[in-house]
């Protein structure tokens, strides 16, 4: 369920990267009246895409890794350096979600300077993303059934 929260949010953040831009160069181009505010939400767009789809790569074990090494070991062996590497990153991300929490609070006052949205609303998919991602990294790397090598088929 909260993948597919999560998959429909950074489709819809992906659409937003494309009819954004192109709609503020046919306006642009055509009438000459480009429209204020639209590149920050192209970037907020951005970042929606990047923070929402972190956790679906987690979900499939797809996200960038050297593994390598790892391919030569015994699959015992293997397997538990799996859940150990899926540990300390959710741990590392659990980590810098907070540092972002704690960042939100200190500028929950503050506001974008074009479109005058709030900062902890601009913020807030960074938060959901990285607390989404260190909870699946967490979950994985503890759950009874071994976790997925290498990126291998998916997990569900």
């Amino acid at each position: 369920m909260v993948e597919h929260v999560l998959g429909t949010v950074a489709v819809l953040a992906l659409f937003s990267l494309v009819l954004l831009p192109a709609t503020q160069v046919f306006m642009r181009d055509v009438f000459n009246a480009p429209i204020i505010g639209l590149e920050e939400g192209t970037r907020w767009g951005l970042i929606i895409l990047v923070f929402f789809g972190a956790p679906l790569l987690i979900a499939k074990n797809e996200q960038i890794r050297l593994a390598e090494f790892i391919d030569y070991l015994p699959r015992r062996l293997r397997i538990w350096l799996e859940r150990i590497i899926l540990f300390v990153s959710g741990v590392s991300i659990a980590c810098i979600a907070y540092a972002g929490l704690l960042s939100i609070l200190r500028s929950m006052g503050t506001r974008t300077s074009v479109l005058d949205i709030p900062f902890w609303l601009f913020a807030s998919p960074m938060l959901i993303g990285f607390a989404a991602a260190a909870l699946g990294y967490v979950y994985y790397a503890l759950r009874r059934t071994d976790p997925p090598i290498g990126g291998g088929p998916g997990i569900f």
